[in-house]
């Protein structure tokens, strides 16, 4: 990311705080705070080679280059963009979506156009970015591909990261972690306990209204502010 997209993300997420009411004034400590004066280092993301060993496979992955290359190689019509996922593969704080805008021939991340650029902002006000945030989906824009198998896929990079705290952006995301059937608007704001085999304990996970709503109904941002504050608050 070039110094200019970075500038352009840090008067978004300072945007993103006088929206919605922040009070507290911004020196140099509290910029550092918001995490909005610090240069993390973008992890770009390596061809892959979507050759792997026979043997291979689903359980054995520790990884998510390798689970990338093993879901090329068993799924025949799986775009190598379909898999897409951002982000420090080690990190505290997992962002799950639902899908993606945009074609995904275009090589693009999870999140993009002007979601992506909201959930920078939004990330980026409690000092969170992709230095220290894996991003992904649920969904993965191929017919062939059952929601069992999806839940298997998402669970599996979970286990991979075993994240401190999960952030759930909309209905979709959290009936799949929770079992939980109810609207974004009954869930908004609730922490759940996600359980995920090989993992002893618990995952905390918020649902929140995924950013694509948050454009269309900018009275969110509030909501969603505090529902960041409570993300910010588990991770210290």
């Amino acid at each position: 990311m070039s110094a200019k997209d970075n500038d352009l993300i840090l008067i978004e997420a300072i945007k993103w705080l006088g929206d919605i009411g922040c009070s507290e004034p911004l020196n140099s400590d509290k910029r550092d705070f918001y995490g909005l004066i610090s240069n993390p280092e973008y992890f770009e993301e390596e061809k892959i080679d979507s050759k792997i060993p026979q043997n291979f496979n689903f359980e054995n992955i520790d990884n998510i280059k390798s689970l990338k290359k093993y879901l090329l190689s068993k799924i025949p019509d799986l775009n190598i963009n379909a898999f897409s996922y951002d982000g420090f593969e080690n990190s505290d704080l997992m962002v799950i979506g639902d899908k993606s805008d945009v074609n995904i021939n275009n090589n693009e991340k999870p999140f993009h156009g002007e979601v992506g650029k909201l959930l920078d902002a939004m990330l980026k006000a409690i000092g969170f970015d992709q230095s220290n945030t894996y991003y992904t989906n649920i969904y993965l824009l191929s017919d062939s591909i059952d929601k069992d198998m999806i839940n298997k896929i998402i669970k599996k990079q979970i286990l991979i990261v075993q994240p401190k705290v999960i952030i759930m952006l909309g209905a979709e995301v959290t009936k799949i972690l929770t079992n939980i059937d109810k609207s974004i608007f009954q869930t908004r704001g609730k922490w759940f306990d996600i359980e995920i085999d090989n993992i002893s304990n618990s995952i905390p996970g918020i649902s929140m209204f995924h950013p694509r709503y948050i454009l269309a109904n900018l009275e969110s941002k509030k909501e969603t502010w505090e529902d960041l504050k409570a993300v910010r608050k588990k991770l210290t």
